[in-house]
This record gives structure tokens, sequence and C-alpha cells, in this order.
């Protein structure tokens, strides 16, 4: 029994990797673009200094999602 729900899980898992891959190559990119109007809509605001830096995070975050979806394709 466990070994034929291992094996379910495994072929499952198996048939929807490549669209995961793709999914975080689109979520990667939103981030990016989101990261670009974040940091320079802010740009020359000493208080919305918050907003540029979450801006940053979510460019990283955008280009470390493309680049591991892309590598895993």
């Amino acid at each position: 029994m466990e070994k034929v729900l291992e094996n379910a899980i495994d072929n499952g898992l198996g048939r929807i990797s490549s669209g995961l891959y793709l999914f975080s190559i689109g979520l990667g990119i939103v981030l990016v673009i989101l990261g670009v109007i974040l940091i320079f809509k802010n740009r020359g605001s000493k208080e919305k200094k918050k907003t540029a830096n979450v801006g940053l995070i979510c460019l990283l975050i955008g280009i470390v999602a493309v680049i591991s979806g892309w590598v895993q394709l």
C-alpha cells in the first residue's frame, strides 16, 4: 500500500514539474517588474526609503526565480 501511494505521488509531481518551472519564471518576471517600479517610483524621496528597499528585495528575488526556473527547464 505504501509503495503504491509513493509511486502515485511521484508520478503526479513528475507531470506537473515543468509547469511549476514556467510558473517560477513568470512569477520572477512579475517580481522584477514590480521591483523596478517600486525603486524608480520613489527615486528622489528620502521618506519613502522603505518602499525602495522592498522594491530592491522584489527585484533580487525575481531575478533568482527567473534564473532558477530557466536552469531547471
